[in-house]
C-alpha cells in the first residue's frame, strides 16, 4: 500500500512540474517553492528540508542560478555560508506556474465534493504528523 501511495505521490509532483515548465525539474521546482514561501534559505536548510545532500543541493541551485531564478548571497559576516534566495525572475515564474496549477487543478478539485476534499486533507495532515520529525515541512 505505502509503496502504492508513494508511486501515486511521485507521479503527481513530478507530472506536476513538467506540466508547469518543462525546463524545470520536480527537486527544481521544490527549491523555488521553499524559497517563494520562506527566503533566503541556506544550502544546508534546503538539504534538511528536501532530505537531501548538499552537494544535491549545489547542483540544482547552480542550474537554477544558470536560469536566472535563483541568486546566492554570501554574509559579510561569515563568508563560508551561502544563502539562496529568488530573483525577480524566479518570482515571475513562481507566480506563473501558481496561475498554470490553478487553471490545470481546477477541473480535478471542481470534481471532488467538500467531504471528498475534506477526507483528503485530513488523510495528509495524519500521514505528515506521523512521519519522522525534520522530513515534511508545511
Amino acid at each position: 500500500m505505502s509503496a502504492m501511495i508513494s508511486g501515486y505521490m511521485n507521479r503527481f509532483v513530478v507530472g506536476y512540474a513538467k506540466l508547469l515548465d518543462h525546463d524545470l525539474t520536480a527537486p527544481q521546482y521544490l527549491i523555488i517553492q521553499i524559497l517563494a514561501e520562506d527566503e533566503p534559505k541556506s544550502c544546508s536548510e534546503l538539504a534538511e528540508v528536501l532530505d537531501v545532500t548538499l552537494p544535491a543541493i549545489t547542483n540544482l541551485s547552480n542550474k537554477l542560478a544558470a536560469k536566472g531564478y535563483i541568486e546566492r548571497i554570501t554574509p559579510d559576516t561569515d563568508r563560508r555560508s551561502v544563502y539562496l534566495r529568488l530573483t525577480e525572475q524566479g518570482h515571475e515564474v513562481m507566480a506563473s506556474m501558481l496561475e498554470r496549477y490553478q487553471e490545470l487543478t481546477k477541473p480535478m478539485w471542481d470534481s471532488l465534493t467538500e467531504q471528498e476534499i475534506d477526507t483528503l486533507i485530513s488523510a495528509y495532515e495524519k500521514m505528515g504528523s506521523l512521519l519522522p520529525v525534520g522530513k515534511i515541512q508545511k
